[in-house]
């Protein structure tokens, strides 16, 4: 072999090499990327189930007097929801999600019995108090948007004040007028909005 040849075999292996190299280096950096699109979706999957179970718990205001049981406001919302006790009485909690632009936080009251404790917690979380220290189901969210539906479409919670919903109780199955919430979930990112839809005091 005269040294042209051997020269231009290692150029040969050289190219190869760092063809293979930068194929490699493409796999692993989809790789990455992919494993983070997995884990902001489980984080998605993740609060849109916690909000599915906490609406379908929503207590019925007719069962507290009148009190309001939902309270939506831009990046806040507040729900009171009954707590299953194994070999008891049920009791209620105050639950507050809310958003600080990077995640969406879910923080809950003690469970209790006692109203005037459920109103002292819900008047804080109204306040925007978290009524404990709270965890966050999506770490990947940045902004959240809620509206009710009411009139026969859904409409955007106002910027002022806030809705308040009175759930009703309901002795027929459900229609088109029951009460409901959609929450759109901006993702971090260019990735599109998600949208679901939920039914107050299903459960």
């Amino acid at each position: 072999m005269s040294l042209i040849e051997l020269l231009a075999a290692m150029l040969v292996l050289s190219l190869m090499t760092v063809m293979g190299w930068r194929a490699l280096d493409g796999i692993l950096a989809s790789r990455v990327a992919l494993n983070a699109q997995l884990d902001a979706m489980r984080g998605h999957q993740l609060a849109f189930a916690q909000l599915e179970a906490d609406c379908a718990q929503l207590v019925r205001s007719a069962a507290l007097d009148g009190q309001p049981t939902l309270s939506a406001a831009p990046g806040r919302l507040v729900m009171l929801r009954s707590v299953v006790v194994d070999g008891g009485a049920d009791q209620m909690q105050v639950v507050l999600y809310h958003t600080d632009g990077a995640q969406l936080i879910r923080s809950t009251s003690a469970a209790t019995r006692d109203i005037e404790q459920l109103r002292a917690a819900w008047q804080a979380a109204i306040a925007g108090v978290a009524p404990q220290a709270g965890a966050a189901l999506d770490q990947q969210v940045a902004a959240v948007e809620l509206q009710t539906w009411s009139g026969g479409a859904w409409q955007p919670v106002a910027a002022a004040g806030g809705a308040r919903i009175r759930t009703r109780r309901v002795v027929r199955p459900p229609s088109a007028d029951a009460p409901g919430l959609q929450v759109i979930l901006h993702p971090a990112g260019s990735v599109a909005p998600l949208v679901r839809m939920f039914m107050l005091g299903a459960g």
